[in-house]
């Protein structure tokens, strides 16, 4: 790269190339037009320069894209999980929802699907997740809505005559006192 050069050594070069006298007033328009051009050959080697890096990263991140689409997946994405019989097996007492936490337990290991599910911690977590669906379950049974049955006032009548148990709400007593005082249907 060539040294950065003076006004002075810029002006000297002038002088001898146009041939003219230190004191000539052109030697300053033409320093000033060379200064112009240097400028703008900086700007425009600079402007070029980004566009050449703006176009590599851009065919970079299209080559990238590209390589994407056609690599496999990596690891297991999008494979179905190779089991042996003896992982069949194991895990057909395991409850849906915690297959996949033993399979990975197993492989975060590095051990076969049977030896973890042997594995202290990963009973102790199946043993929690069992005891959370069962609490779950429970609860949720409770939760449904029963519908009120009404007694019919012939059933308050003949209780009230055979046991001799009275209702306790005031609807119940009003049905067992219509059904005393009204006629039997025909």
């Amino acid at each position: 790269m060539p040294e950065k050069k003076t006004e002075e050594q810029l002006r000297q070069e002038i002088i001898e190339e146009f041939s003219l006298e230190e004191d000539d007033e052109r030697i300053d328009k033409i320093l000033e037009i060379k200064k112009d051009r240097f400028t703008a050959t900086q700007a425009k080697k600079k402007a070029q320069k980004e566009a050449d890096n703006f176009k590599k990263g851009k065919d970079w991140y299209k080559k990238q894209a590209e390589s994407k689409k056609t690599q496999e997946p990596k690891g297991d994405e999008g494979k179905e999980p190779n089991y042996s019989l003896q992982d069949i097996r194991a895990l057909s007492d395991v409850h849906d929802d915690d297959v996949d936490r033993v399979t990975k337990f197993a492989k975060s290991e590095g051990i076969s699907i049977p030896e973890a599910k042997k594995h202290p911690d990963m009973q102790a977590i199946l043993r929690s997740r069992k005891e959370e669906r069962e609490t779950a379950a429970a609860a949720n049974t409770g939760k449904t809505k029963r519908g009120s049955s009404k007694v019919s006032g012939e059933a308050l009548l003949a209780k009230a005559k055979q046991k001799g148990e009275l209702p306790e709400s005031d609807d119940d007593m009003d049905a067992l006192i219509e059904a005393r005082y009204t006629p039997p249907k025909q």
